[in-house]
């Protein structure tokens, strides 16, 4: 707008009009963040805090392991909605919804022994979620690690005994572990599955690649194939993820919608169990505290 009238002499600007410049120069930079962040680029305010757990030793759930509530499945769908699945009756309940400090997308998910999800989002952090109420934390978690922007994840046992502890293991830019405590990544072996989601029975580590199908038994120390499974759910370019329950692998997988396959290693046969989800999954986990054998 252009002012009309007398013209004034012009005074230099006092106390008062520099803290005036100043706070509307303070106004604009955080405009221009705020531009930023809603255009989909980090700033240092945006970036969730790293770190902040007061104890980096103590569990993130304060929970017993194999709780009853964790032994089932656990899945994320792509409108953040976390939901616990019964596969007895193939029943999902939504426990809530996942707010963790981020406007990237959910991507990957696996569970640990006291019910915590470990749950990664397409910008590569990784955040702890309760699987009682989906509230969240983040971790310290940095992406990138030795070339890993994004992977599937899973825990397997250590030993037959439950009691040696298990590893989280994500399967990306090779075979990778990934230590819950310092957040540090450790390069096993290559991959030559494609897009690959990882899940367990007991110690022993799985992957599954949605554009063949394959399910293959991974070597936890080099990431070498020692086993090759055939199932029929295959959707190239589509969502998916992976867990085990009661001896079988549940397979969700879709473009727009999940269905929930089935596939039992002992009989070879892939079974179609849920036709339409509502939704589309893009990560599930169970615990490796799943049972092995389906309950009668």
């Amino acid at each position: 707008m252009t002012r009309t009238g007398p013209k004034r002499r012009r005074r230099a600007p006092g106390l008062a009009g520099a803290l005036a410049l100043a706070t509307l120069l303070s106004s604009c930079a955080r405009g221009e963040e705020r531009a930023r962040a809603l255009a989909g680029e980090e700033t240092e305010d945006a970036a969730p805090p790293r770190g902040t757990f007061d104890d980096a030793s103590a569990p993130l759930v304060e929970a017993p392991e194999c709780a009853e509530e964790t032994a089932q499945i656990f899945v994320v769908a792509t409108d953040k909605g976390f939901y616990r699945f019964d596969p007895q009756d193939l029943a999902f309940v939504r426990v809530g919804t996942l707010g963790c400090p981020t406007t990237a997308g959910t991507f990957s998910m696996a569970i640990d022994r006291r019910g915590t999800a470990w749950v990664e989002y397409t910008d590569g952090r990784i955040y702890a979620v309760d699987t009682r109420d989906a509230t969240c934390k983040p971790t310290a978690f940095r992406p990138g690690q030795t070339g890993f922007d994004l992977f599937g994840m899973g825990f397997a046992l250590n030993g037959d005994d439950p009691k040696g502890g298990e590893t989280l293991f994500v399967a990306g830019n090779g075979l990778a572990s990934l230590d819950t405590k310092s957040f540090d990544l450790t390069f096993l072996g290559s991959l030559t599955l494609g897009r690959s989601e990882l899940t367990s029975i007991g110690s022993r580590l799985y992957a599954f690649s949605v554009d063949s199908g394959v399910v293959a038994r991974l070597n936890k120390q080099t990431g070498a194939t020692e086993a090759t499974h055939r199932t029929s759910a295959i959707a190239p370019s589509g969502a998916f993820a992976f867990a085990h329950w009661g001896g079988s692998f549940w397979l969700f997988t879709g473009q727009t919608r999940s269905r929930v396959t089935t596939y039992s290693p002992d009989t070879d046969e892939s079974a179609d169990v849920v036709a339409d989800t509502g939704m589309l999954i893009v990560g599930a986990g169970s615990s490796t505290c799943a049972p092995l054998t389906p309950p009668k």
